[in-house]
């Protein structure tokens, strides 16, 4: 079942500066961000369809209302080993212009906003391939977590996906 993403988790009253809504999820210990307009859906993995010779970040496939999406796992692209069974876990659906695609995460701890950034940039190492993924870090509740930034994220999976086609 999908949950309901808020329509607006308002911003702070007395600041003239707009927060950046966002939806928190985990890989590990560690805690990322995406901006609440680029995921369309969260839901909880039900079947996936693994695809043969796929690369290790690709899982499969999935059925979100009669279409097929991808399913990517964050902690994969990230670099990590896995931290559950892929079968396991909850899926953030992209939105459409993002290419709609399912990013498998451990968890989601919620929806926050931030109004600030600091500036950090991470590059990830993934298939030998670096990519700059990560906006920044800012912390909520104690917590530091780093904003993917969704676009950066796409560019990647889209030049990954067209390798072999040159």
């Amino acid at each position: 079942m999908a949950e309901t993403l808020p329509p607006d988790l308002g911003s702070d009253q007395g600041s003239n500066i707009p927060a950046h809504e966002v939806v928190v999820c985990s890989v590990g210990r560690e805690y990322y961000a995406l901006p609440l307009e680029s995921v369309a859906e969260i839901f909880k993995i039900s079947e996936i369809t693994p695809l043969p010779l796929a690369p290790s970040y690709l899982v499969g496939v999935i059925n979100v209302h009669g279409n097929l999406a991808s399913v990517l796992s964050l902690g994969r692209i990230l670099g990590f080993k896995d931290t559950q069974d892929q079968e396991e876990g909850l899926l953030l659906i992209l939105t459409p212009d993002l290419g709609g695609f399912g990013l498998h995460v451990d968890t989601t701890t919620g929806f926050t906003s931030y109004v600030t950034l600091e500036d950090v940039t991470r590059e990830v190492t993934a298939n030998e391939h670096s990519v700059e993924i990560i906006e920044g870090v800012f912390r909520d509740d104690g917590k530091l977590i780093s904003l993917i930034n969704p676009e950066k994220l796409r560019v990647w999976i889209d030049s990954e996906f067209t390798k072999g086609d040159d």
